[in-house]
């Protein structure tokens, strides 16, 4: 009875994550080849123009993390509800999961032609630790903005979430110019994190474990809350 169980739980959540991907192929070669090349286009044309690696890994990673955000919100326009509530839910994690790999990889492969145009190889370290901490953004994100999308529609989702950054963001600049010492202290923090990524980035996956189950528990109340 239990293995039976087990077998529906996994074929519910195969299930899902094969839905989500036709989802996203229904747009066509054209989107997705739009979708995948716009990262690391952009990204060798900065390099070309003259940016530093630096600026050019943060456009990577950023570029690549709102890509993959906004694919997030696209598939919910597509939701509908059913029985399989948890196993719907955890198929959209691992397919998300999936997509973050991808981008990760996106950007490791961008960053490394970057820096064959700028005469200055990336270090295959290097290209790892910012694919690395590009997929921990993207999971952190999507783990965040989950239990918004199954409370809202698509859009009304997409404007808090905007609306919560430019809060956050507002608040933590307004903070930094009003206390001197909270600046200095971010600015050690940072510095701190680049003389120890292989630490930092342990205890951002430890972050995004605790942010995937807590989603996953809020997503599945908000998700039951609603009338199939």
């Amino acid at each position: 009875m239990n293995t039976t169980a087990n077998a529906d739980a996994m074929t519910a959540i195969l299930r899902q994550i094969s839905l989500d991907w036709n989802r996203t192929i229904s747009y066509g070669r054209s989107y997705i080849a739009i979708f995948f090349a716009y990262v690391p286009g952009f990204t060798c044309l900065m390099a070309a123009t003259g940016s530093t690696l630096d600026s050019v890994a943060g456009a990577a990673i950023g570029g690549a993390a709102s890509g993959f955000l906004m694919l997030n919100i696209t598939l919910f326009s597509y939701e509908q509800m059913n029985n399989h509530r948890n196993h719907q839910i955890l198929g959209r994690f691992a397919f998300l999961i999936a997509c973050d790999l991808v981008a990760g990889l996106e950007v490791a492969v961008s960053i490394a032609c970057a820096g064959t145009i700028m005469h200055e190889p990336v270090k295959v370290t290097d290209a790892i630790g910012f694919a690395a901490m590009t997929v921990l953004i993207l999971v952190l994100l999507n783990a965040i903005v989950q239990p918004f999308l199954y409370r809202f529609s698509p859009y009304r989702a997409m404007a808090a979430i905007i609306l919560s950054i430019g809060v956050i963001g507002g608040a933590v600049i307004g903070l930094c110019k009003a206390l001197p010492e909270l600046k200095k202290t971010v600015e050690q923090l940072a510095e701190a994190i680049s003389r120890h990524q292989a630490i930092a980035l342990a205890a951002f996956l430890i972050i995004d474990v605790l942010a995937l189950a807590f989603s996953r528990k809020i997503s599945l109340h908000i998700y039951g809350s609603k009338d199939i």
